[in-house]
């Protein structure tokens, strides 16, 4: 059912999202995902001051963030999807740096910013990417753009980025060779937790999310199984799987076939929505524009900020998340501004970044808000490892550009409202 103009409205600005973006949310299995992505993050640096690249060290640490995807996929999944992302921002670096090298007008990175977050919007749809979805890749478009390139940086600028991605990949799937079945023990013990519940309530919201919990460790269970090493590492989970089936009243089942990103792809390319992809080609051009005239600087963090918004699962999530995102990077720029103005050496910037990472991925799953105190300084950090600017410039601009991009997201939401009520 199409939803009317005047019902998206009331949707979106219902003050009763003011009330959601204080709530936080449960989460657990963070810690390792933190300290993967922030090992990640400090190899990748690392490695590029060690060989006398410290002003890669930034696009190194672009790369790095590849280590975000994939957080409690089957190491089999994780590495080709760790690959296709990594892939994607070192492929969003060289166009952004390419553009910036041939002295392109600002309204042509705002296209390129917008173009970025529409296709990886969609390729993040196809593969069921999850967070941090397209946003990361849109942030590559800045980094991209960061500085004064020439034609010469290319090369070096993608060898940085693509290390940095290669040492999130080997980081990422590193765990296979000490516990291959170790994303299908998350998966089950969240379906048992799950099942548990569901049997002290009795009610049928809690059986189908734990049967759906169930589904989900079933098809990691596949995935880990398909080896040798996770084959014998995941047999007593089958079983564990079976009982939790028994306990919800369904029969057992056995493991479905290994679910590839290609046949994740053939599935999901009949789903994908053009009207969410046009909302977002929509916000991300109107966003960057507005940014252009208010005199910012960094365009594409408006366009990441309208990205973010939109990837929401609803018009009333995607206005928490907005709202969260505008009050959250705005009290992080406050964070960041001291640290910024402290103009502190390679090493103590690099320490900074790594620990900011690690607080953020602790703190995401559980509060977007209160997880971009951490992520705005270290963002600004990042871009000054990159190109240094001023730090009231750069803390200013970040503020600007990114409520800019998450009111027009706001707005595109009531424009062109989703088709189905059940998305509003």
């Amino acid at each position: 059912m199409t939803v009317s103009f005047a019902a998206s409205a009331r949707t979106v600005l219902d003050p009763a999202h003011l009330r959601a973006a204080l709530r936080t949310t449960p989460a657990d299995s963070t810690a390792a995902a933190a300290v993967r992505c922030a090992a990640a993050v400090a190899v990748a640096v690392a490695a590029s001051a060690l060989t006398g690249h410290r002003e890669l060290a930034g696009f190194a640490a672009m790369g790095a963030l590849t280590s975000l995807y994939g957080r409690w996929e089957p190491y089999r999944r994780r590495a080709a999807l760790l690959a296709v992302m990594g892939g994607a921002i070192a492929a969003t670096v060289v166009a952004s740096t390419g553009v910036a090298a041939t002295g392109a007008p600002v309204s042509v990175t705002v296209l390129l910013a917008a173009l970025v977050a529409t296709a990886m919007t969609a390729l993040c749809a196809l593969l069921r990417v999850g967070a941090p979805g397209a946003t990361i890749v849109v942030f590559a478009v800045g980094a991209g753009l960061a500085g004064a390139p020439t034609a010469s940086d290319l090369g070096t600028r993608a060898l940085a980025t693509l290390g940095g991605a290669v040492v999130a990949w080997a980081v990422c799937c590193s765990g296979w060779l000490v516990h291959p079945a170790g994303p299908a023990r998350i998966a089950v013990r969240r379906a048992a937790d799950a099942t548990r519940s569901a049997a002290s309530t009795g009610l049928p919201g809690p059986r189908e999310h734990a049967l759906a919990l169930v589904g989900r460790a079933r098809d990691v269970l596949a995935d880990d199984a398909s080896h040798p090493r996770g084959r014998s590492a995941t047999a007593d989970l089958r079983m564990v799987c079976d009982d939790l089936s028994s306990a919800l009243g369904d029969p057992p089942l056995p493991l479905p076939r290994r679910r590839t990103l290609r046949a994740t792809l053939a599935v999901e390319v009949r789903r994908v929505d053009g009207r969410e992809l046009a909302r977002v080609l929509v916000a991300g051009l109107a966003a960057g524009a507005l940014a252009v005239l208010a005199g910012t600087g960094h365009a594409a963090w408006a366009v990441m900020g309208a990205t973010a918004t939109l990837q929401g699962t609803s018009a009333a999530h995607s206005v928490v998340r907005g709202t969260q995102r505008a009050a959250g990077t705005a009290i992080g720029a406050v964070v960041a501004w001291p640290l910024l103005e402290a103009h502190l050496g390679f090493w103590a910037v690099a320490a900074l970044v790594v620990v900011l990472q690690l607080v953020t991925e602790i703190v995401v799953m559980r509060h977007y808000g209160v997880a971009m105190l951490t992520i705005t300084p270290m963002a600004l950090l990042m871009t000054t490892l990159a190109a240094p600017g001023d730090p009231t410039t750069l803390a200013f601009e970040r503020v600007t550009a990114t409520v800019v991009g998450a009111v027009v997201a706001v707005a595109v939401l009531v424009v062109v409202p989703r088709r189905s009520s059940g998305a509003a």
